[in-house]
């Protein structure tokens, strides 16, 4: 009988020069338990929810961990992820993202908000809120995703995959919301690296609009 996979890695992508960095990370992995999805984007359309539903439909692990293209992490990177998620089973994880020229985890990086949750005195688990979930150094459980529906394929028609709509559904439905402040990868930044074609048909409105749905009432299946 094939062993359950623990951790799903989900990439979407439309750059894919990006990935070799990823792969090279996961070769490193001292945590073994994993298998890696990644879906590439078309070249004039890319309907990034409905990517990521695509690998959640795919996924075999328990746990799921969202990397994007240009992103590198260390060796324990998902063993820390595994065992922030056997402490806080029902929780919703984001971590530090650190932005390089040199993809090195020595400064100078300059990071991203997350890092500045950390108070004096805390430990690595800062609670935190739905808002300020993110995936581009984040994670979560597959059934919590898959119970609320996964990502809003609705958003597609603007091109937009705002963490808050997911996040919104996710508080909605009972779940907590942690920084993992001790599990920081480092990522090129988006548009100082290579300009994004699809920026263009981003539209915030849309977001705002149905979590404003969600919120009085509005529900997406489980994602089957």
């Amino acid at each position: 009988m094939c062993k359950k996979m623990k951790i799903s890695v989900i990439t979407p992508t439309i750059r894919c020069a990006g990935l070799s960095i990823i792969q090279k990370c996961l070769a490193e992995q001292t945590f073994k338990s994993f298998e890696w999805l990644v879906e590439v984007g078309l070249k004039n359309r890319h309907d990034l929810n409905e990517a990521f539903n695509k690998m959640l439909r795919r996924a075999k692990g328990e746990f799921v961990v969202f990397l994007e293209d240009y992103t590198k992490v260390p060796p324990n990177y998902l063993q820390k992820w595994w065992d922030a998620y056997q402490k806080h089973p029902t929780t919703f994880f984001t971590a530090p993202l650190g932005k390089s020229a040199s993809l090195e985890f020595t400064p100078p990086f300059k990071w991203d908000w997350r890092a500045d949750q950390l108070k004096a005195g805390t430990n690595d688990f800062v609670d935190s809120t739905w808002q300020c979930w993110e995936i581009d150094n984040g994670a979560a459980p597959l059934a919590l995703l898959k119970q609320i529906g996964g990502f809003d394929e609705e958003l597609d028609k603007a091109w937009s995959c705002d963490n808050l709509n997911t996040g919104c559904r996710a508080d909605i439905a009972g779940f907590k919301f942690k920084n993992y402040f001790s599990n920081p990868a480092v990522a090129y930044d988006h548009d100082a690296f290579i300009p994004h074609p699809f920026r263009k048909n981003w539209n915030p409105n849309i977001n705002n609009e149905r979590m404003e749905q969600f919120r009085h009432g509005l529900t997406l299946p489980p994602l089957a």
